[in-house]
């Protein structure tokens, strides 16, 4: 077992649950009388390295109807049924052991059984629209969504709950498991959650430890590349407005689709407001502007957290060892599709 899932477990069982009993978490509101250090140049200093796991999802559930916050108690008690309770079967045990269930997914437990971060005090990271939940596509993005959903249902055969996706090119992979990028923005993600921030008078940089993605944010006032230049991660431009980074984010690639449910995002701006609220945390809001897909622009309101044990120094923040193209999966996957159409008879 690695020194990141020992550390999570015993450390966040025994001294953060009782703190959820006291306060659920703070918001920027809430703390507009704490005051973040100043780098040598005077802006507030957001350096440092951090996690942006969380257990809260993006959408509000909707049996939940219009609560949008816990209670102390419901948090607390909630906290301890995800943190004490393993992610799956294929958990790793306590001693480094592991149990029947984990053959086969060694990978993903080895990552996962951990890295599940914490609540917040609301039901849901989305805070716009008031019900907590996306707001509804637009005609264009609906026809979009429903194109790929039926795209994919003609490269998937077997039967629940053993469904098998058929890849006869690399380019049927989404650019992600083709370790080329993730879509942006970073919410929630199943492991690799730590980024790390870097300062200069002119610039943030923002390095996130899944895919190695790092992001340059100029601050001199500098126009954005020229509308017709698309980009994995997009063109991102920051300011300060009092203690608060706001980076304008637009330029990106349709290749690049959102949070991997068939919604090109190159129509996509981002607006990210990130202001440090107290000692260790970061709030990161942004808000989704893009009327060929959505009604409505729609914002999310997210934890980046500086006091989770297994993310304190750089060093914490493992290589990604995934290289671009990741040839071997190809292969295997390709392989893996010739073979389980002749096993079902479909024809290509």
């Amino acid at each position: 077992m690695n020194a990141r899932t020992i550390t999570s477990r015993f450390a966040l069982t025994s001294g953060l649950l009782l703190g959820m009993l006291a306060q659920l978490p703070a918001t920027a509101q809430e703390t507009d009388h704490w005051t973040p250090d100043r780098t040598a140049w005077g802006d507030p200093n957001l350096q440092g390295v951090y996690t942006f796991s969380t257990l809260t999802p993006l959408e509000r559930p909707e049996a939940l109807g219009d609560k949008a916050t816990y209670t102390a108690e419901e948090l607390a008690e909630a906290e301890l049924q995800n943190i004490v309770q393993p992610t799956s079967a294929a958990t790793p045990t306590a001693d480094g052991t592991n149990d029947e269930n984990l053959r086969g997914n060694e990978y993903n437990a080895f990552w996962a059984s951990n890295e599940k971060g914490r609540l917040v005090g609301r039901t849901s990271l989305i805070v716009d629209p008031p019900n907590g939940r996306l707001p509804p596509l637009t005609e264009r993005g609906q026809q979009i969504y429903d194109e790929r959903v039926a795209e994919l249902a003609t490269r998937q055969v077997g039967e629940e709950p053993n469904i098998y996706t058929l890849y006869d090119t690399w380019e049927d992979h989404p650019v992600y498991t083709r370790c080329v990028a993730r879509p942006m923005p970073r919410i929630k993600q199943a492991y690799n959650h730590g980024l790390q921030i870097l300062q200069t008078p002119d610039y943030v940089v923002i390095y996130y430890e899944s895919m190695h993605d790092t992001r340059v944010i100029p601050l001199d006032g500098r126009p954005h590349i020229a509308s017709n230049i698309h980009q994995w991660n997009g063109d991102a431009r920051g300011h300060w407005e009092g203690d608060t980074l706001v980076v304008d984010w637009r330029n990106f690639t349709d290749k690049q689709d959102f949070r991997d449910i068939g919604l090109p995002q190159g129509n996509t701006r981002l607006v990210e407001r990130i202001t440090k609220i107290d000692e260790n945390t970061i709030e990161y809001e942004v808000t989704v502007h893009d009327p060929m897909t959505w009604t409505q622009p729609w914002t999310l309101v997210a934890p980046w957290r500086a006091d989770d044990p297994s993310f304190q120094n750089p060093e914490d923040l493992y290589e990604f060892a995934c290289h671009e193209g990741n040839y071997r999966m190809m292969e295997n996957s390709l392989n893996g599709s010739k073979t389980l159409r002749e096993t079902y008879a479909v024809p290509k």
